[in-house]
């Protein structure tokens, strides 16, 4: 492999699934027939491989289909190809021969016991209903190429979703309402078909539950987000402690964003507008954000300047906007042996969210960066979402001090701006979170019932207020299908919210003492998912984000930060 590659270097072919079922049989079988612990360990490498082939094969395809949703072949294998190797592949029966091979334990030896608890746990949710996931990842699909697509009238001029999130936040009082009636009416217009996806989405999630014993899929969500020894109860109790202590410091932002802006209240077209002179925005064009950044990560540490340096030289930031482009959201994707590096996707639209996607995925990026390189199988690389959010969210917090860089004299209305995200984002995945429970529990209920429901939930956690005069909408489910988490990632967004409540120590840790913080981040980044959640915070001196107490601290300390 030329060292100088280039991501697009990297050639994609569409997998045989035979050939690749073929040999995950042929390794099934030798470990079933393993005579030595040695034996056990060298499948268990080889089955590492194979994996890693799979998954570049995937992150390459989903890649370049995000990339350009215009793009026929790519949307062709994201749409079919993709779920028919999820569908079709059976990588579960592997997992579950060497698990219960009595050579097992020499497992723990050679890996950690982790890597027993995670091959136990991917047969447990994905042993039936191969054809239920198949059909998920289809119908997700579907739902990320009718948004991606879509257009808003607004003015005369027919705006891509990055562009009307822009005009949500217009300092033009009048704009921002034509862009929330325009995101009304398209919602409306496709309304038919969002709710038949998620109808489709929530059965076959629960029929997928079933097919692998469980009678709840809350409790099967959980565990497939690798949440060992602990699950609904604990989210549950968190959430009500975020509604209780939190919710009062959102709902006291509101009140000042509505005297700031000057208006008699506060409607739902006017929240995206923080400061009545308009939303801080970088001074750096997206084609630029690079070089603000690779300052920053020099300036962090020289393993972290390292990391950067081999993102740019192998063109691993896909960050230019682009009306052909997914919108709305970034990620970052692995990419295995042999490149052993992370990708980064955003969609720039130039807002402030452009620094704050970009840092955050920067944050996954270097957690896998690390992992890859310290960790002795690829299944540590990739960890849970309550883990991985930890990484990511402590990274927006890290970027904070060189938030100069990149808004130059609006970076304090930035850190602002930043600081009260935080606090939005608590309240909004606890409520997503919330309804998420309660739709699975009630698959059949009418639209106007989900709607009124959603609507309910999002208003406890301080969101969704004087929306009175769409209550027609409302109850038609223009609130509801704008909401992505619910289509695409079930039982995921709450990760963010706990993974806030760490973030927020870490950076406290950081500012009290930079080296020792920087230490912990960079040792928990490192252990990627080598280790249960409870151990892995308790490494890192971080207490469990749902024990009791812990988040009532947290808005004690975020007042301080607003208040005094």
């Amino acid at each position: 492999m030329n060292e100088n590659w280039k991501f697009s270097d990297i050639p994609y072919h569409r997998p045989d699934v035979e050939a690749l079922q073929a040999r995950y049989d042929a390794l099934t079988r030798r470990a079933r027939e393993a005579r030595s612990p040695e034996e056990l360990v060298e499948i268990v490498r080889q089955r590492d491989a194979l994996q890693q082939e799979v998954g570049l094969c995937q992150a390459v395809a989903f890649i370049r289909a995000f990339h350009d949703v215009t793009d026929e072949f790519y949307q062709t294998e994201l749409q079919e190809t993709l779920p028919r190797l999820e569908g079709s592949l059976d990588s579960q029966s592997l997992a579950a021969a060497i698990a219960e091979s009595p050579y097992a334990p020499a497992l723990d030896r050679a890996f950690g016991p982790q890597l027993r608890r995670l091959l136990t746990l991917d047969h447990r949710i994905h042993a039936g209903g191969r054809d239920l996931q198949a059909r998920i990842s289809q119908l997700t699909a579907l739902y990320q190429q009718l948004t991606a697509s879509a257009k808003y009238p607004v003015h005369g001029e027919l705006l891509s979703g990055g562009q009307l999130r822009a005009a949500l936040a217009s300092r033009d009082r009048a704009r921002r309402k034509a862009a929330y009636d325009a995101q009304q009416q398209t919602v409306l217009e496709n309304a038919g078909q969002l709710e038949d996806i998620l109808r489709q989405l929530v059965h076959a999630r629960i029929d997928l539950a079933r097919a692998n014993g469980f009678d709840s899929f809350a409790d099967y969500g959980d565990l497939a987000q690798q949440r060992l020894g602990y699950g609904r109860a604990e989210l549950d109790a968190f959430c009500r402690q975020v509604q209780t202590h939190i919710t009062p410091l959102y709902l006291r932002l509101q009140e000042e964003q509505r005297q700031r802006l000057g208006v008699d209240t506060l409607m739902p077209y006017d929240r995206a507008l923080v400061f009545p002179e308009g939303n801080a925005v970088p001074v750096v064009a997206a084609e630029e954000l690079p070089e603000a950044a690779r300052r920053m990560y020099h300036a962090l540490s020289p393993e972290a300047g390292d990391f950067f340096d081999e993102m740019v030289r192998h063109d691993l930031l896909d960050v230019t906007g682009s009306p052909n482009k997914i919108s709305g959201m970034g990620f970052c994707e692995m990419l295995g042996a042999p490149y052993r590096m992370p990708f980064i996707f955003a969609n720039c639209d130039g807002t402030s969210d452009d620094v704050t996607v970009y840092t955050h995925e920067l944050g996954h990026g270097f957690q896998g960066y690390l992992s890859i390189r310290s960790q002795p199988v690829a299944d540590y690389a990739g960890l849970s979402p309550d883990l991985a959010e930890v990484h990511s969210k402590t990274m927006e917090l890290l970027a904070q001090p060189y938030a100069r860089d990149f808004f130059g004299n609006h970076a304090p209305q930035f850190l602002t701006e930043h600081r009260y995200d935080f606090i939005k984002e608590l309240c909004a995945f606890c409520s997503i979170h919330t309804f998420e429970t309660w739709l699975y529990e009630h698959p059949d209920a009418s639209l106007a019932q989900w709607a009124e429901e959603f609507d309910r939930t999002e208003k406890s956690f301080g969101r969704s207020r004087n929306n009175g005069p769409w209550r027609q909408q409302v109850l038609a489910g223009c609130d509801l299908f704008t909401n992505m988490a619910l289509y695409m990632s079930p039982r995921y967004v709450i990760s963010y919210a706990l993974s806030i409540v760490c973030a927020q120590q870490l950076k406290a840790a950081y500012d009290a003492d930079p080296a020792d913080g920087w230490a912990r981040y960079h040792a928990l980044c490192a252990s990627g998912g080598s280790r249960t959640y409870a151990e892995t915070l308790s490494d890192a001196g971080l207490p469990l984000p749902y024990a009791p107490g812990v988040v009532e601290s947290l808005a004690q300390d975020l007042s301080r930060q607003f208040w005094g």
